[in-house]
């Protein structure tokens, strides 16, 4: 048709269709053909486009009317025909859409869009009414357009879904095919011919047309829109599946920029299904995308790659609102992620993952499920790393851990500026939630062990001091919550301060905004205890120097607490005081030493001294409130007189000088014709005798503040001569006050009070020595407080004479015969006026319950540690010290002849064994209050590594990072480490060389000589548990090699780990030289095999990091096998009978087990140094215990060779060399067995952690494998073989333990709880090969099967019946004496077997009878009934794997008793034959029992018929003794047979 009859045509239908005649316009298209009609639509298209005057809002007018009048014709009835038309006019218009419609949409016409948009809905509404035939054809063009162009028209897409939905619905139709179609065919159907005809269905065709949409590439800018277009249509699940995969492959070649809209349509798309898969593949395509941009290091892309994170999250989030179970999903995913990342794979969780589920945990719905989550995600994994770090025969094996904590942390809050801001509330949430259960798990029995706890804990606290440095808009929040915490939350409010603490130091400026938060807490302080004061204004030290407002609002707050009602709070009120001196003074120190800019300097001083004076004016008031607020005032006034920085301070110790005087001059008696110098009738309440000045601690204070400003006047004169440690006497020239007390001659003074109250007795207090010392009584109360105030008045005379021996270098005598202030014999006075009070306090002073108020003299002394260590310089002297002028610590004094020439003059009392252990006993006590401190709050990252323990310079000290506390923390320390020097060479040094010869007290020095009739602990003893205790805590500090090269005078250059080794090698030789002398020291051995315990395990630690050097390693391991070959020498040599002995030996074995090497290790015995020689590590790393093991079994069979077989005694065969076994007598094997017990639990719990990795194991060599590998598991095999060995060599050592036949109550129950703990390791076991099939039945787990279930459960059931029946064995030979004759020792109950006495042995039946009785039968069965069901239960997963892999393994099982019976249901007589029955059974009561232990069942005989009950159950004689009611009597008159016979079945029951 030409182009006037075109125009013609389009004339006419327009004016119809103006008109509203779509009939006439139906009938004039019907007549024409489809090129024609073809030819209409693209003419009158293309005509719209190029018009702009045409109405485009409408469309193409012409168009449209062919729609309508295609459809009046379709309404009319032609049907055929209108639908031609209809096809036609549709086909047309989507050509022109796809040859057109992409151009417009690339120059963005919305004139244009809007035409296309108008033709597309008419195509819409048209569809209903097109033939199968247009719908197929329109379908598959849109589909070429989408091959061709890589995209679909964007009008197409509210359209081509109602499309695609109306293609699925057609019927079976014919399709002809050509071309590509036609070869295809052929290909199927074996046809020739031009063209082949096909029958399709609708549903196959649209299947067809998904899949090759599915299979062309996409234009990635395009890829949204067909995403989109596919998300609309309705598929099946293969579609869904095929769909999914699509998209995702599309998602990994858009752009940055498309990448958020893409995810959401993945998001929309998961509501059809396939959450789990399609959320792992936007985490797979991301994690690519992140280490494709880390590899290149392209940080501008990577901060746009964090941006787009960002956006992707809230995507997430938002589509997980609109539905919860992508967030489900999502979890799973996370869950399944930190799983595979224990498997050592390096597909783990990753960093945008792991934000997108903090993301999740914004929703409430989730909150809790995803923090519960990744909080046990990251404790596990820490937990399996160092696991695995500790268990080193598993290493070889399992993989390592990829689930890097520290990383994720670190990558989110890095992030969190980039995009990931919406995370940071939620992370904060976690962490502050890690710390919270860290810190309450770890006072408690938790899964995870206490390194991993205390490994989280530190991470945590590194994350949100990240966060709080970096971002500004947590710090509210993470404010808050510390406040919180530290005021309502006692249990973790520990290291919430040390989080603030850290926080303070790293960025104080950044806090200025939440003072006012900081004051309120203590306007709270009644909720607060004082310990908690102290630390929080320790931490906010540098804020308080810093800024006046602050520091001014919390002075107020402090003064308004100190003058209110509550004593505790005043108390509270001050501690805090005392902690803002402490920050003061030391900050005051550093500007007087420090190199400062002049004005800065003395404004900064200036500053600190106004702030000083008045907080020692409040301080002053203090001095004047209640006796229990002074006496608190003048002790924490004597710790803050220690510090060395205080000491330097001129300024407060003239500013506190005047106070403490005029105090002083109160009680302070100078007239001399009275025998007390101090009144201390005047400290006391004449009516309740109550205590109103604490006098004692006062006269230490003013005694600690006059040697301080006696130093400081005498290093201030240029002739004085320097000295070591001193405590001069308060002069005129050291103070500027003008007092009465300086006006006189401060020497004459003190040297009037030592030598007044050293000439004092008792009666001059108005005390009788035999009086009555009850504080319950009026009398007693008030003797008993002046006796403590004299004692206490005593002890500071003391100490002020003994620092004024050691610093006055003199001992001369006066003219009248009494001693001068300087003679050491002043001191021994006075400490023998204070021994005195204080055993008349020890014996006599008591209260209501009658029980001692005071344990020993020494815990009334008020010395610090700090002096101590001064005089136990002098009283354990160091030979090494003494005879090198250029020892390290002579180096260190001011004047380094001043050690050399007091020892000698100090030998008065190192040759007072009492006053040596006063002293001792002192340090024992204060150390042991700073271990418990320490417990609390670790301070050790406060300390630097130092040589020799002194107190911290302030001229190298750290200005930016040290605050008073940490400065205190490393004066604490560095006094235990000097303590532990002076104890170890003053000491333990003279036993390194000393064997056990007749002249060793000759070779000792007079304080370790032992003497007859001396009550108490030795100095030996008390030396011992004060080197235990400072070894503890340092250990808890994790300074524990620093106290070996300090002890052992090292050089710096000395390794950390080779000084270790030294110091245990020395401790050995101290042990045997101990166990070598007459009388044996016992308990001495045993305080220093737990500090070799200490010793070996941080040794052994140091040794596992895989950085040691190989030289040092191996030192370390030979010392390690060297100690342990030691001790075995030990244990079975000629050692005394004693408990605590054997114990701390085997804890001291086992803590070296894990780290022996076959190499030159030293057996006692040719036995088991033939099994280590084999090439199995677990015999050569179990040798100890299991030698230890077989002695004690082979100790018992001697103890008990009466009661055993004749055969058992003759198969042992003597040996050359064997153990002693006089040690191992009825009192010590249950001991020691309960300590082997222990062990076994501890490794079985190793081991069911290693049993827990063989699945990883076995997923992770079966992924590293090649698809169609079907080799065997080489190395999960060799794994699984090592384990079995393992656990078999534990089950050796465990049947040996139950072939004792005494092991007491305890120690027995610890054995079955072992065998129990064994059971269920051997059921994960089988449950692991139950889940791997991959792993075949070895023979090593047959073995270990055939000796749990068959050797173990015998002796366990042979065990049941002799310890819980009361089937005991008879009474054994006791103990070994002299010349191999045994003595008969009674068994007693538990473990105390052989302190048994005539007349407490207590029969089973008389055991049962007790109070007690109940609750040991029903603990007793809890237990047992616990072992038998772990036995069930591995029997019943071993015969799952028997019949899973066609393997017999039953007969490797050993049968169980039955515990239940059955009935025979024809042995039941009828109920008319039991109406019948004349005569029942008899009572029970006369019920005979078997012989043997089984009870029976009476016959029932009745005129008809008899009836016997058949019984297959084992019943113990005990249980019959205990009365088990079978009541066979019955009155039946009135009673339902049936209901009768069923309660008899129950009685039986």
């Amino acid at each position: 048709m030409n182009s006037n009859k075109l125009a013609e045509t389009l004339g006419k239908i327009s004016g119809f269709g103006r008109e509203k005649s779509f009939v006439e316009i139906g009938q004039l298209l019907a007549g024409q053909d489809a090129n024609t009609l073809y030819s209409l639509v693209e003419t009158d298209l293309g005509a719209s486009s190029n018009d702009e005057s045409h109405g485009f809002s409408a469309g193409a007018p012409t168009t449209l009317y062919m729609f309508k009048g295609a459809s009046a014709l379709i309404e009319k009835g032609a049907v055929s025909a209108g639908q031609s038309v209809l096809g036609t006019i549709a086909t047309a218009c989507v050509a022109q859409v796809c040859e057109d419609g992409s151009e417009d949409e690339e120059v963005g016409e919305s004139s244009a869009t809007k035409r296309w948009a108008a033709i597309c809905d008419k195509l819409l509404e048209s569809l209903p009414q097109q033939s199968p035939r247009s719908v197929i054809d329109i379908s598959f063009r849109i589909l070429a357009e989408l091959k061709t162009c890589g995209s679909t028209p964007s009008p197409f897409h509210g359209f081509l879904p109602m499309l695609l939905d109306t293609l699925g619905a057609i019927g079976e139709v014919e399709i002809v095919a050509k071309g590509q179609m036609l070869a295809a065919a052929r290909t199927q159907d074996k046809s020739t011919g031009d063209q082949i005809s096909v029958m399709r269905t609708g549903g196959s065709l649209k299947a067809y047309w998904i899949d090759a949409a599915c299979a062309y590439r996409w234009d990635p800018k395009a890829s949204v829109a067909v995403c989109a277009l596919l998300r609309e249509i309705v598929l099946s699940d293969r579609q869904i599946q095929s769909v999914a995969k699509r998209m995702l492959r599309q998602l990994k070649l858009v752009e940055y920029t498309e990448l958020p809209a893409m995810v959401y349509q993945l998001l929309l798309f998961a509501r059809k299904g396939l959450k789990h898969e399609i959320i792992a593949g936007i985490f797979e395509v991301f994690d690519s995308l992140e280490n494709e941009s880390m590899q290149h290091e392209q940080r501008k892309k990577w901060r746009e790659l964090g941006d787009i994170e960002g956006t992707v999250m809230l995507h997430i989030n938002y589509s997980i609102k609109q539905d919860f179970e992508l967030g489900s999903a999502l979890i799973g995913y996370g869950r399944d992620k930190s799983e595979m990342a224990t498997d050592g794979s390096a597909h783990g969780i990753s960093a945008f993952s792991f934000a997108c589920l903090l993301s999740l945990a914004r929703i409430h719905r989730f909150e809790k499920d995803v923090t519960d989550l990744l909080r046990a995600a990251i404790l596990r994994s820490t937990n399996d790393r160092i696991s695995l770090e500790t268990t080193f025969w598993a290493r070889p094996y399992v993989p390592a851990i990829s689930f890097d904590a520290q990383r994720l942390l670190k990558a989110t809050v890095a992030r969190a500026s980039y995009g990931w801001d919406q995370v940071t509330q939620s992370l904060i949430q976690l962490c502050l939630g890690l710390l919270d259960y860290t810190y309450s798990a770890a006072k408690r029995s938790s899964k995870y062990s206490h390194e991993a706890l205390i490994e989280t804990r530190q991470l945590c606290m590194e994350t949100l001091r990240t966060a709080f440095a970096g971002h500004a808009f947590v710090r509210t929040e993470l404010v808050d919550q510390i406040l919180s915490r530290v005021m309502f939350q006692e249990d973790s409010h520990e290291c919430f301060l040390d989080l603030l603490r850290h926080l303070v130091s790293d960025d104080h400026e950044a806090l200025r905004d939440y003072h006012s938060k900081i004051i309120s807490v203590f306007d709270s302080i009644s909720v607060i205890t004082p310990a908690t004061v102290e630390k929080l204004l320790g931490a906010t030290a540098p804020m308080l120097l810093d800024d006046p407002q602050f520091r001014s609002s919390l002075l107020l707050v402090l003064r308004k607490i100190l003058f209110t009602h509550s004593i505790d709070d005043r108390r509270t009120a001050l501690s805090g005081l005392f902690v803002l001196v402490g920050c003061f003074v030391t900050e005051l120190d550093k500007c007087q030493t420090q190199d400062m800019v002049g004005r800065a300097r003395k404004q900064r001083a200036d500053m600190l001294m106004s702030v000083l004076l008045e907080v020692l004016g409040l301080l002053r008031r203090c001095f004047m409130q209640q006796p229990e607020v002074r006496t608190m005032s003048y002790e924490r006034l004597a710790l803050i007189l220690d510090d060395p920085c205080v000491g330097r301070s001129r300024f407060f110790l003239n500013a506190l000088c005047g106070t403490m005087q005029s105090e002083f001059a109160k009680y302070y008696n100078e007239n001399r014709a009275y025998d007390s110098p101090i009144n201390i009738t005047q400290c006391i309440n004449p009516t309740t005798y109550k205590v109103i000045m604490p006098i004692s601690s006062f006269l230490q204070c003013l005694a600690k503040l006059a040697s301080n400003l006696a130093a400081l006047s005498q290093s201030s004169e240029p002739s004085a001569q320097p000295s070591g440690p001193s405590l001069l006497l308060l002069s005129s020239s050291s103070s500027s006050s003008s007092g009465a007390l300086l006006q006189q001659s401060s020497q004459d003074i003190w040297k009037d009070v030592c030598v007044r109250f050293s000439k004092t007795q008792i009666e001059d207090f108005e005390l009788d020595p035999t009086g009555d010392y009850s504080i319950g009584d009026p009398v007693g109360l008030r003797n008993y407080n002046i006796a403590l105030m004299v004692s206490g008045c005593l002890d500071a005379s003391l100490e002020h004479a003994m620092m004024h021996f050691i610093h006055s270098n003199a001992c001369s005598s006066c003219s009248n015969g009494d001693c001068e202030l300087g003679s050491p014999d002043m001191a021994m006075k006075l400490f023998s006026k204070f021994s005195r009070i204080g055993d008349i306090l020890c014996s006599l002073c008591l209260d209501d319950r009658k029980k001692r108020v005071v344990g020993a003299p020494s815990e009334l002394s008020l010395m610090s540690l700090y002096q101590l260590t001064h005089f136990l310089q002098l009283v354990l002297p160091d030979r090494g010290r003494m005879r090198n002028e250029m020892h390290p610590l002579n180096t260190l004094e001011r004047n380094r002849f001043w050690y050399m020439s007091n020892v000698d003059k100090a030998s008065p009392w190192s040759g007072n064994q009492s006053f040596v252990k006063h002293l001792l006993e002192i340090a024992l006590a204060r150390v042991s209050c700073r271990l418990v401190a320490s417990r609390n709050i670790n301070f050790s990252a406060n300390l630097a590594p130092t040589s020799f323990p002194t107190a911290p310079d302030a001229s190298t000290t750290n200005t930016e990072t040290t605050t008073a506390a940490a400065a205190a923390a490393a004066a604490a320390t560095a006094a235990v480490l000097m303590t532990a020097y002076i104890v170890y060479n003053g000491v333990f040094r003279y036993y390194t060389n000393i064997q056990g010869t007749a002249d060793m007290d000759a070779e000792l020095p007079v304080y370790l000589r032992a003497r007859s009739g001396t009550r108490g602990r030795s100095v030996l003893q008390l030396s011992a548990e004060l080197l235990l205790s400072c070894a503890n805590m340092l250990s808890t500090n994790d300074m524990l090699d620093e106290m070996a090269s300090t002890v052992l005078v090292l050089d710096s250059s000395i390794a950390r780990e080779e000084a270790m080794a030294r110091l245990l090698a020395n401790l050995c030789a101290i042990v045997t030289s101990f166990l070598s002398q007459k009388p044996v020291a016992a308990k001495e051995s045993v305080h220093i095999l737990l500090l070799m315990n200490l010793v070996a395990a941080r040794l052994s630690r140091l040794s596992s990091s895989p950085a040691m050097d190989p030289q040092v390693q191996n030192k370390v391991y030979r010392s390690i096998n060297s100690t342990v070959g030691w001790g075995l020498r030990i244990a079975f040599g000629e050692i005394p009978e004693d408990t605590n002995l054997l114990k701390a030996l085997f804890v001291l074995l086992t803590t070296c087990q894990p780290f022996l090497q076959p190499m030159d290790l030293l057996f006692t015995s040719d036995a088991l140094a033939d099994m280590s020689h084999g090439n199995e590590p677990d015999l050569v790393e179990l040798a100890p215990v299991n030698q230890i093991v077989a002695t004690v079994r082979s100790a018992s069979k001697i103890l008990l060779a009466d009661t055993l077989d004749d055969a058992e005694n003759n198969n042992e065969d003597e040996e050359d060399e064997e153990p002693n076994l006089e040690v191992y007598t009825l009192r010590t094997i249950p001991a020691l067995i309960t300590a082997i017990s222990t062990w076994f639990k501890a490794e079985l719990h190793r081991i069911e952690w290693v049993v827990g990795q063989l699945s990883r194991c076995v997923r992770l060599e079966k992924a590293s494998r090649p698809p169609h590998d079907d080799e065997a598991l080489h190395e999960s095999i060799v794994f699984e073989r090592r384990v079995c060995l393992r656990v078999r060599f534990l089950a050796q050592m465990l049947d040996q333990l139950l072939s004792i036949h005494f092991t007491g109550k305890v120690s027995g129950d610890l054995v079955i709880r072992a065998l129990n703990d064994l059971h269920k390791i051997f059921l994960l076991l089988t449950k692991a090969k139950l889940s791997c099939t991959d792993l075949p039945i070895t023979e090593e787990y047959i073995v270990t099967l055939s000796l749990i279930c068959q050797n173990l459960n015998t002796r366990a059931y042979s065990m049941f019946l002799d310890k819980y029946t009361g089937n005991e064995p008879p009474a054994a030979p006791g103990s070994y004496a002299s010349g191999g004759d045994a003595k008969a020792v009674p068994f007693a109950k538990g473990d105390d077997s052989g302190k048994g006495k005539k007349g407490k042995e207590k029969s089973f039946a008389n055991v049962l009878s007790s109070r007690n009785s109940k609750s040991k039968v029903l603990r007793d069965s809890a237990l047992v009934s616990s072992l038998v069901f772990q036995m069930e239960q591995t029997e019943k997963h071993v015969i799952q794997l028997s019949t899973k892999f066609k393997v017999p393994l039953a007969h490797h099982l050993k049968r169980s008793t039955a515990r239940d019976f059955r009935i025979e249901a024809a042995a039941i007589p009828s109920p008319m034959g039991m109406f019948q029955s004349q005569q029942l059974s008899e009572p029970e009561d006369d019920e005979p029992h078997h012989p043997d232990g089984v009870s029976g069942y009476e016959e029932a005989r009745s005129s008809d018929e008899e009836t016997e009950v058949m019984l297959d159950v084992e019943v113990s004689e005990d249980a019959s003794n205990l009365g088990t009611r079978d009541t066979d009597v019955m009155d039946l008159d009135g009673e339902d047979p049936e209901e009768h016979q069923s309660k008899r079945q129950r009685r039986h029951r």
